[in-house]
């Protein structure tokens, strides 16, 4: 996350408005670029304007912003800032937000604000103000980082943007996996980041590479995603911020169905498709690759008439291969559990779901006979309703297991807080992985 923004936009753009509650929101100092003119030139700046000149504020002007480029906070520029050559040079080195906005809309807020004396625009028409801003726009449009059109935009929303366009998002690439889908449902402006697997995408968001990371975590057919769900075991600094169910639908995707002698795809897609691949393909070598869509890509590149690939109607689409057979999945409700991961907060108000899950990871302590009743007795009696449970190898040594626990919130929160404090009274160790909204994607 950066901690210099400059904001820079027309007046009435809503700068100084946005500067506040975004410097609230990343709990940043505020440094108003005309309040510290003012405090330089102990002037107001339209007796600048009056006694010294526009070019006299302008030079000062640009003083005071490169002086506050060297600090932390968010910048709330003049409208004007961007005329003078350096202060554009300046701000090309700087993450730069455009507060956009129709000029209509521009003149309107101008004329509706009594409280601020803009010298600029005094006694111009609207048409003279509009001219204005056309003139400057390509030079915002120069030093943008980021462009928000402001014009139909709460504060709050414009905020958001913000925020969201600084934050990375990785997730099991290339661009049109299943996994790229189940991203699409959730993200707006936030940058994304493809790796080729899923122990990598979720070491980098560990060590702070990324903001968040989106994984497969449970098939419908298949079970979990071991690689998922061991990477998280014993870990205490990233948390589940939400939950993505996305229909999955493999097509089985080559040149010529008649030639096929391997077939590549991801473990997970391959063991979804077992039975057709008995039946149809019984002599066919089964490749496991990285992810369905790198599947397709290799047959893309390779244009082999003998590989085929097991993947998703999109990437079939995007690398222009032809699919072969539809639907070709043992069952025609599969499904894939996606979470998003994250060391923070991840905004899901665009999540309109009311349903809720609570995730633990418990291990049970040693030598103690009944110590899983216990734990199932913990929620059971306090009605709370597991909606699985699952074993798997801690790897240290034979017969050590920890085990994955999904809950169903539509309790009181406090009685899943009490739960987890009477299994810890048991002596388990239990690793909460978080409350979070659950979005089914149909």
């Amino acid at each position: 996350m950066k901690t210099t923004i400059v904001l820079v936009g027309y007046m009435g753009a809503g700068k100084s408005t946005v500067a506040k509650l975004l410097a609230e929101k990343l709990a940043l100092p505020i440094v108003d670029l005309d309040k510290k003119i003012e405090e330089s030139a102990q002037l107001s700046i339209p007796d600048i304007f009056a006694k010294q000149g526009e070019a006299a504020f302008r030079k000062l002007e640009s003083q005071v912003l490169q002086a506050s480029l060297q600090q932390t906070g968010i910048i709330a520029t003049g409208g004007g800032v961007v005329l003078s050559k350096t202060n554009r040079d300046l701000l090309k080195d700087a993450w730069v937000v455009f507060l956009d906005c129709q000029d209509d809309v521009l003149v309107q807020r101008i004329f509706n604000d009594g409280q601020n004396i803009r010298p600029v625009v005094q006694n111009k028409t609207a048409e003279q103000i509009k001219e204005i801003y056309q003139e400057r726009k390509p030079f915002y449009d120069e030093v943008a980082s980021l462009t928000i059109d402001t014009s139909c935009l709460t504060v709050d929303e414009v905020v958001q943007q913000i925020i969201q366009a600084q934050q990375t998002i990785g997730y099991l690439g290339p661009v049109n996996s299943f996994s790229f889908q189940a991203l699409k449902q959730v993200i707006d402006h936030q940058k994304v980041v493809e790796f080729a697997s899923i122990p990598l995408c979720i070491d980098a968001l560990l060590k702070e590479k990324l903001d968040f990371a989106l994984v497969p975590i449970e098939n419908s057919l298949e079970g979990s995603v071991h690689a998922s769900v061991d990477r998280l075991y014993d870990q205490k600094e990233c948390y589940v911020q939400a939950e993505i169910v996305l229909p999955i639908h493999q097509q089985l995707i080559g040149y010529d169905a008649k030639q096929i002698k391997k077939i590549l795809s991801h473990p997970q897609a391959l063991a979804q498709c077992q039975k057709y691949i008995e039946e149809h393909f019984p002599c066919a070598f089964l490749e496991p690759v990285q992810s369905t869509t790198a599947a397709v890509l290799e047959i893309a590149q390779r244009k082999d008439k003998s590989l085929a690939a097991i993947a998703g109607k999109q990437a079939a689409k995007f690398y222009q291969v032809p699919i072969l057979a539809s639907n070709i999945q043992d069952n025609d409700f599969n499904q894939t559990r996606f979470w998003i991961l994250g060391k923070k907060h991840f905004d899901t108000s665009r999540l309109t779901t009311s349903e809720q899950k609570l995730t633990l990871y418990i291990t049970l302590p040693k030598d103690s006979p009944g110590a899983l009743h216990k734990v199932l007795a913990a929620f059971a009696w306090r009605d709370l309703n597991l909606v699985k449970i699952e074993s798997r190898p801690q790897k240290t040594k034979l017969g050590e297991y920890f085990f994955i626990v999904d809950l169903q919130v539509n309790r009181p929160h406090i009685l899943y807080q009490n739960a987890i404090e009477e299994l810890e009274a048991l002596g388990c160790v239990v690793q909460n992985l978080g409350m979070y909204p659950v979005l089914h994607h149909s």
